[in-house]
Protein backbone atom coordinates (compact mmCIF):
# COMPACT_ATOMS: atom_id res chain seq x y z
CA UNK A 1 0.00 0.00 0.00
CA UNK A 2 2.52 2.77 0.87
CA UNK A 3 4.50 1.95 -2.48
CA UNK A 4 1.90 2.34 -4.38
CA UNK A 5 1.02 5.38 -2.49
CA UNK A 6 3.89 6.99 -3.23
CA UNK A 7 3.57 6.05 -7.08
CA UNK A 8 0.89 7.73 -7.29
CA UNK A 9 2.23 11.46 -5.35
CA UNK A 10 5.25 10.82 -8.10
CA UNK A 11 2.61 10.60 -10.74
CA UNK A 12 0.63 13.57 -9.82
CA UNK A 13 2.79 15.73 -8.23
CA UNK A 14 6.56 15.01 -7.98
CA UNK A 15 8.21 17.57 -6.09
CA UNK A 16 5.71 16.06 -3.21
CA UNK A 17 7.48 13.02 -3.07
CA UNK A 18 10.59 14.99 -1.52
CA UNK A 19 8.85 15.46 1.95
CA UNK A 20 6.61 11.99 1.50
CA UNK A 21 9.30 9.74 0.64
CA UNK A 22 10.80 9.28 4.18
CA UNK A 23 6.69 7.97 6.00
CA UNK A 24 5.87 6.23 3.36
CA UNK A 25 9.58 4.10 2.84
CA UNK A 26 9.16 3.99 6.67
CA UNK A 27 6.26 2.71 6.45
CA UNK A 28 6.68 0.22 3.75
CA UNK A 29 10.19 -0.75 5.57
CA UNK A 30 8.66 -1.50 8.65
CA UNK A 31 5.88 -3.40 7.01
CA UNK A 32 8.05 -5.82 5.34
CA UNK A 33 10.46 -6.59 8.21
CA UNK A 34 6.96 -7.22 10.86
CA UNK A 35 5.74 -9.43 7.93
CA UNK A 36 9.27 -10.96 7.86
CA UNK A 37 9.29 -11.63 11.69
CA UNK A 38 5.27 -12.72 11.81
CA UNK A 39 6.12 -15.02 8.96
CA UNK A 40 9.15 -16.68 10.70
CA UNK A 41 6.83 -17.39 13.70
CA UNK A 42 3.85 -18.35 12.12
CA UNK A 43 3.15 -22.17 12.70
CA UNK A 44 -0.22 -22.51 10.97
CA UNK A 45 -1.37 -22.52 7.55
CA UNK A 46 -4.18 -20.49 6.14
CA UNK A 47 -7.36 -22.51 5.56
CA UNK A 48 -9.69 -20.18 4.29
CA UNK A 49 -10.81 -19.82 0.87
CA UNK A 50 -10.26 -16.41 -0.89
CA UNK A 51 -12.45 -15.02 -3.09
CA UNK A 52 -11.19 -12.02 -4.98
CA UNK A 53 -12.75 -9.67 -7.52
CA UNK A 54 -11.58 -8.17 -11.02
CA UNK A 55 -10.32 -4.96 -9.59
CA UNK A 56 -10.48 -3.46 -13.29
CA UNK A 57 -14.23 -4.23 -14.36
CA UNK A 58 -16.37 -1.05 -15.25
CA UNK A 59 -18.71 -1.42 -11.90
CA UNK A 60 -15.63 -1.03 -10.17
CA UNK A 61 -13.71 2.09 -11.92
CA UNK A 62 -16.68 4.04 -11.89
CA UNK A 63 -17.69 3.21 -7.83
CA UNK A 64 -13.55 4.53 -7.74
CA UNK A 65 -14.15 7.42 -9.78
CA UNK A 66 -17.28 8.29 -7.82
CA UNK A 67 -15.35 8.11 -4.80
CA UNK A 68 -12.52 9.88 -5.89
CA UNK A 69 -14.79 12.98 -7.20
CA UNK A 70 -16.14 12.94 -3.94
CA UNK A 71 -13.14 12.67 -1.83
CA UNK A 72 -11.61 15.64 -4.32
CA UNK A 73 -14.12 17.78 -3.51
CA UNK A 74 -14.45 17.65 -0.14
CA UNK A 75 -11.10 17.57 0.77
CA UNK A 76 -10.37 20.61 -1.64
CA UNK A 77 -13.34 22.38 0.80
CA UNK A 78 -12.35 21.27 3.98
CA UNK A 79 -8.43 22.84 3.10
CA UNK A 80 -9.96 26.00 2.08
CA UNK A 81 -12.93 26.07 4.50
CA UNK A 82 -11.40 24.68 7.52
CA UNK A 83 -7.68 25.41 7.08
CA UNK A 84 -5.11 22.55 8.09
CA UNK A 85 -7.54 20.86 10.51
CA UNK A 86 -9.63 19.77 7.93
CA UNK A 87 -7.36 18.63 5.69
CA UNK A 88 -6.51 16.46 8.52
CA UNK A 89 -9.90 15.18 8.96
CA UNK A 90 -10.19 14.65 5.21
CA UNK A 91 -7.33 12.13 5.09
CA UNK A 92 -8.72 10.69 8.22
CA UNK A 93 -12.22 9.92 7.17
CA UNK A 94 -11.14 9.30 4.02
CA UNK A 95 -8.70 6.66 4.46
CA UNK A 96 -11.20 4.71 6.53
CA UNK A 97 -12.38 3.77 3.05
CA UNK A 98 -10.01 3.93 0.91
CA UNK A 99 -5.87 5.47 0.42
CA UNK A 100 -5.76 6.06 -3.27
CA UNK A 101 -8.41 8.85 -3.60
CA UNK A 102 -6.83 10.49 -0.81
CA UNK A 103 -3.60 10.60 -1.97
CA UNK A 104 -4.51 11.62 -4.87
CA UNK A 105 -6.59 14.11 -3.71
CA UNK A 106 -4.00 15.50 -1.42
CA UNK A 107 -1.19 15.66 -4.39
CA UNK A 108 -3.11 17.57 -6.19
CA UNK A 109 -4.18 19.78 -3.42
CA UNK A 110 -0.09 19.99 -2.97
CA UNK A 111 0.52 20.63 -7.34
CA UNK A 112 -2.00 23.19 -6.60
CA UNK A 113 -0.57 25.17 -3.41
CA UNK A 114 -1.24 22.93 -0.46
CA UNK A 115 2.11 22.69 1.92
CA UNK A 116 3.85 19.78 1.21
CA UNK A 117 3.67 19.11 4.92
CA UNK A 118 0.20 19.36 5.62
CA UNK A 119 0.09 17.30 2.17
CA UNK A 120 2.08 14.83 3.83
CA UNK A 121 0.55 14.27 7.24
CA UNK A 122 -2.92 14.28 5.43
CA UNK A 123 -1.74 11.05 3.72
CA UNK A 124 -0.21 9.82 6.82
CA UNK A 125 -3.58 9.88 8.49
CA UNK A 126 -5.32 8.47 5.45
CA UNK A 127 -3.18 5.46 5.90
CA UNK A 128 -3.24 5.46 9.48
CA UNK A 129 -6.89 5.61 9.55
CA UNK A 130 -7.21 3.16 6.84
CA UNK A 131 -4.49 0.38 8.78
CA UNK A 132 -6.27 0.82 11.92
CA UNK A 133 -9.48 -0.31 10.02
CA UNK A 134 -8.01 -3.45 9.06
CA UNK A 135 -7.02 -3.78 12.26
CA UNK A 136 -10.54 -4.26 13.81
CA UNK A 137 -11.51 -6.24 10.48
CA UNK A 138 -8.23 -8.18 11.37
CA UNK A 139 -9.36 -8.86 15.09
CA UNK A 140 -13.56 -9.36 14.00
CA UNK A 141 -12.47 -11.81 11.13
CA UNK A 142 -9.83 -13.74 12.71
CA UNK A 143 -10.84 -13.27 16.50
CA UNK A 144 -9.14 -11.40 19.07
CA UNK A 145 -5.87 -13.29 19.29
CA UNK A 146 -5.24 -13.26 15.86
CA UNK A 147 -6.24 -9.44 15.75
CA UNK A 148 -4.10 -8.60 18.54
CA UNK A 149 -1.55 -9.88 16.60
CA UNK A 150 -2.03 -8.13 13.86
CA UNK A 151 -2.76 -4.73 14.90
CA UNK A 152 0.72 -4.94 17.04
CA UNK A 153 2.53 -5.20 13.52
CA UNK A 154 0.38 -2.04 12.38
CA UNK A 155 1.15 -0.27 15.14
CA UNK A 156 4.60 -0.74 14.77
CA UNK A 157 4.55 0.18 11.04
CA UNK A 158 2.00 3.62 12.45
CA UNK A 159 4.81 4.65 14.42
CA UNK A 160 7.73 4.62 12.05
CA UNK A 161 5.52 6.51 9.81
CA UNK A 162 4.50 8.71 12.37
CA UNK A 163 8.55 9.16 13.39
CA UNK A 164 9.02 9.89 9.84
CA UNK A 165 6.20 12.32 9.28
CA UNK A 166 7.14 14.15 12.56
CA UNK A 167 10.81 14.32 11.60
CA UNK A 168 10.50 15.81 8.63
CA UNK A 169 8.37 19.10 10.06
Amino acid sequence: MFIRMGVLVTVVAPPLLRAAWLPLTAMAAAGLLVSFWLYRRSRETAKADLKLSNPVELWEALKFALYFTVVLVGSKAAATYLGTGGAYAAGAIAGTADVDAITLSMARLARNGLAAKVAVTSIFLAAASNTAVKAVLSASLGGWTYGRRIASAFAIILAAGGAAVLWGR
